[in-house]
């Protein structure tokens, strides 16, 4: 079985598949997106779908952009379910995750999520989660004058409706804005995505598993800013 998790943003979710079928998917309560809260959450999933933990051979995690402390907080429950097992973790991107609730039919995808400072995390996508370009961090007009410069392009995720105008008045008609609960990433992408990584080989050792920033933390790049010659913590 494969457990899927993402603590990217503000409320968490867990999935759990057996082979490639969904048997159930749960969300973390709002502000409940913290170590204990997620393997509570696990305990009650796993209760309700009458599957032991010990069946689970494969984590898919969702390893970001996102928010810095959900990140590391499912990164380190990923860990500690891995610990002492044989389970393999699949990474996934959060934002290639994303593209793919998009679903059929449309042309590319732009997942947005607002990184504050008056950034976002976006990339291009296909429905099928490939990236069509890196994932990028910084202004939407950056990102924006990045496009291509035809066909139509659909947005979602949490960091669209702040830029919606300034994605309008730059696209036009080539700009489709997705229903906000498209917008909503859910563990059960990330697991449908993370078992077709896994089938082309992408599971990793759990030590092997980098988290994806896309920049630093405000707190080790105010350091930066004031001791330069320090370097980064590696």
């Amino acid at each position: 079985m494969l457990l899927a998790l993402d603590t990217s943003a503000e409320r968490g979710s867990l999935a759990l598949f057996d082979g490639e079928q969904l048997i159930g998917e749960t969300w973390l309560d709002a502000g409940e997106r913290h170590a204990a809260s997620l393997l509570v959450c696990l305990d009650r999933l796993l209760a309700s779908c009458e599957r032991p933990l010990a069946q689970v051979d494969r984590i898919a995690l969702s390893i970001g952009p996102g928010s810095f402390t959900g990140l590391r907080i499912g990164l380190a429950s990923a860990l500690g379910l891995a610990f002492g097992t044989d389970r393999l973790l699949v990474p996934v991107p959060t934002l290639a995750a994303l593209a793919t609730q998009a679903g059929v039919g449309a042309g590319s995808i732009a997942p947005i999520l607002d990184a504050r400072r008056f950034e976002v995390y976006a990339g291009l996508y296909r429905t099928d989660g490939n990236a069509l370009r890196d994932d990028s961090c910084g202004s939407i007009a950056d990102f924006l004058s990045s496009l291509p410069a035809e066909g139509p392009i659909a947005f979602l995720g949490g960091g669209v409706e702040p830029h919606r105008a300034a994605i309008a008045a730059s696209l036009g008609a080539r700009a489709e804005f997705l229903p906000a609960a498209a917008g909503c990433l859910r563990a059960s992408s990330v697991g449908r995505l993370g078992l077709r990584l896994d089938a082309a080989g992408a599971a990793l050792a759990p030590e092997r598993v980098e988290l994806r920033y896309l920049r630093r933390a405000e707190a080790e790049a105010k350091r930066l800013a004031l001791h330069p010659s320090i370097g980064p913590i590696p």
